[in-house]
């Protein structure tokens, strides 16, 4: 009986698929369905998690669980796109307001134009004979993107040319290109050339629909394709806008249909295009931060093909060529596959994998293949038969597609989303016991809070998914602590996706002034003094100041450490210093702790009992004599060398010295004293001493 029930359920799914296959739509009117869908939070490389395997692309972003019935395919497609734009080619902007077209010789003119800037695309267009409305080829910078023309021209399908320089310059992409110019705050930096390419082809089917009167193209039986780099272009153009009823993407290699991960894999024994390798021109530049990170990626390009699902999309490989790393295309094809198979429509996906001719050349095998695609997609032959898998690899696949597909159903999923009240994002000096405010949602049961100390949420502090309240009052939080929060909707039809994160930042108390304790000498060192003070509570860092004078005007030595003690060197034998701490943490510094005082130890030796200066030695001298003198207190002392009209030449002393016998050399080696009589000079406080030297050539 068992076997029994398990056969009737395989019936049942295989019915509903053929059901909703015809459902799911060909084609859509618009270039994004998921303009009005929620974005995930995109959280940094050093937030993102390591994912070894392919990615789950039934997985929702914010880790809520998989997607479970048809209608959530928009919202996770929108997720994976913005994923995309935002970690690898960059933002594509949706249609300009201001947009003109006209249609006459034979060539589409389509004006963009943008706070007052204007960008123009001249499209070639190859009409056949009789009235139409014809079904079209959109070329990557030529009329039939590789595939052979007569698959078209025998089928009365209209050509177009897509001249991509027209956007931004292929090989040497520049700010002043006229797409850069169009959007000023998108740039050869945070903008790769597919996110500008294909912004571009969006705008080729805008003027087609704005000349349909004068031009006889069906929108609703558009095609794309293009060849090598230009095939990565055409599936970036198919994935992001949803009006390309089928797209080619002919042997697009690395950073078209393969996946940077098995690439990576191939990368070990052969050099194949990977993440590091590619031409940054095509990318956004930050995307170079996972050239040794791949698995920290959130997405891989199996998703990518995807984006163009339940739409038509054929993808080929030459594995001749090793550094289009064909294998990895069909480990990233076999993966994407199975969108097309939890959507009811396999047929809608192919991939065709061969060798033996020329780089962007279509083997006679392929073009039956082709044919077929283009016959159930552009043409409406429903008996075409586009099952297709060609390949030579024999890849196990179990350790890179590590997830189950699911069987969705025709239902609609609960996408109500909450927005957060209270406390405010940025809002700083909370107490540690805070009520959490949010909007009611209708239809909801409950919601979800979870609040953390990371915007991926990977340290959560606080989670709960059973408040029925649209409040919830948490306690126990850690001052100075910066708090991330966000809330999801519960109904009887699923879990909304999070809202946007907001945070904030705890209570920060100044912190008190510490207590000194000590300033001793260091064990063996003369000069060297260790002051302590004790711990404060509250404080981060300490901050000691010491100085000859009592009102501090003038500082000797200062520090900063964590520690409650720091020894500080070369301090003035028998000098008094005054010394005081200051403690800080995040929310600022302190007051200072009470003054203290400390007279340095002086090491006992013949200390002098009066000022004195001694005669030169040697003298006469070239090019070096030494000068001692005597000093019988702690005092300001200088010593001067003048020629014989009283001129200063040279200052060898000028500095504060404890009592003591000191020594000074003058040198002459390199500077220009002539030979002669000069004068040395010792002032101090109590006696001014002057003596003369001799200086020979």
């Amino acid at each position: 009986m068992k076997k029994y029930f398990h056969l009737i359920l395989f019936v049942i799914a295989l019915m509903s698929t053929d059901y909703f296959a015809q459902q799911m739509p060909l084609v859509y009117d618009v270039e994004n369905t998921g303009s009005d869908c929620p974005k995930p939070y995109l959280p940094t490389i050093s937030e993102l998690p390591t994912i070894l395997s392919l990615p789950d692309p039934f997985m929702w972003s914010d880790g809520r669980g998989r997607i479970t019935n048809f209608s959530d395919w928009r919202y996770r497609r929108a997720e994976i796109a913005a994923e995309i734009e935002n970690y690898e080619i960059g933002e594509k902007p949706p249609r300009p307001a201001d947009i003109k077209a006209t249609y006459a010789n034979g060539v589409l003119t389509v004006i963009v134009t943008v706070n007052g800037i204007s960008l123009t695309l001249n499209s070639q267009i190859i009409l056949p004979s009789g009235n139409g409305p014809f079904a079209a080829i959109i070329g990557m910078n030529s009329s039939n993107g590789s595939i052979p023309s007569n698959i078209f021209t025998s089928r009365k399908i209209a050509q177009i040319t897509f001249s991509h320089n027209q956007v931004t310059t292929y090989g040497n992409p520049r700010n002043t290109d006229p797409y850069y110019k169009l959007y000023p705050h998108l740039n050869i930096d945070n903008t790769g050339q597919y996110s500008a390419w294909a912004w571009g082809v969006s705008r080729i089917i805008d003027g087609l629909e704005l000349v349909k009167d004068v031009l006889p193209i069906d929108t609703k039986r558009l095609a794309v394709s293009g060849c090598s780099y230009a095939g990565k272009l055409a599936l970036f153009a198919g994935a992001f806008d949803e009006r390309i009823a089928l797209t080619f993407a002919i042997e697009s290699g690395g950073g078209g249909y393969t996946t940077w991960r098995y690439s990576e894999e191939i990368n070990k024994t052969v050099s194949v295009e990977t993440l590091g390798k590619t031409d940054y021109n095509w990318f956004r530049e930050s995307m170079k931060q996972f050239s040794n990170a791949v698995n920290k990626l959130p997405f891989d390009h199996h998703e990518l093909m995807a984006m163009v699902a339940p739409r038509a999309l054929f993808v080929t490989g030459n594995p001749d060529f090793v550094w289009l790393a064909d294998e990895s295309g069909h480990v990233g094809s076999n993966a994407a596959k199975e969108v097309w198979k939890s959507l009811g429509v396999p047929d809608r996906f192919g991939y065709s994998i061969v060798g033996g001719h020329g780089h962007c050349s279509v083997p006679n095998s392929q073009i039956p293949e082709i044919e077929a695609f283009v016959e159930k997609f552009l043409l409406s032959n429903a008996a075409s038969n586009t099952n297709v898998a060609t390949t030579p690899y024999k890849t196990n696949l179990n350790s890179w597609i590590t997830w189950t597909t699911p069987v969705l159903k025709n239902g609609t999923s609960f996408f109500g989303k909450s927005s957060l009240v209270y406390p405010a994002n940025l809002q700083k000096g909370l107490d540690k016991s805070i009520t959490f405010k949010w909007k009611q949602v209708k239809d909801a049961q409950k919601y979800g809070i979870q609040l953390s100390l990371d915007a991926a949420f990977t340290q959560i502090v606080k989670t709960d998914s059973t408040e029925t309240d649209t409040t919830k009052t948490i306690s126990g939080l850690i001052d100075g602590k910066q708090y991330f929060w966000r809330v999801q909707v519960k109904s009887a039809n699923g879990i909304g996706p999070w809202t946007d994160t907001w945070s904030f930042t705890t209570y920060i108390a100044l912190p008190a002034a510490p207590q000194l304790v000590s300033a001793v000498p260091y064990p063996g060192r003369q000069g060297w003094v260790t002051f302590k003070w004790r711990k404060v509570k509250e404080a981060e860092q300490y901050f000691l100041q010491i100085s000859f004078f009592q009102n501090l005007s003038m500082i000797s030595q200062s520090t900063t450490t964590s520690d409650t003690s720091a020894t500080l060197l070369s301090l003035d034998e028998g000098q008094k210093y005054f010394w005081r701490v200051q403690s800080k943490n995040a929310a600022g510094y302190g007051p200072w702790s009470e003054l203290s005082s400390i007279i340095v130890d002086v090491k006992v030796e013949n200390v002098p009992t009066e000022y004195s200066l001694g005669q030169n030695y040697p003298n006469p001298f070239n090019p070096t004599t030494s000068i001692s003198f005597q000093i019988a207190a702690f005092s300001h002392v200088s010593l001067k060398v003048y020629d014989v009209l009283g001129r200063e030449i040279a200052t060898l002393v000028d500095e504060f010295k404890q009592a003591g016998t000191y020594s000074s050399s003058f040198y002459t080696l390199r500077s220009s004293f002539a030979s002669g009589v000069y004068f040395y000079r010792l002032t101090t406080p109590k006696k001014i001493i002057t003596k003369k030297m001799v200086i020979t050539k």
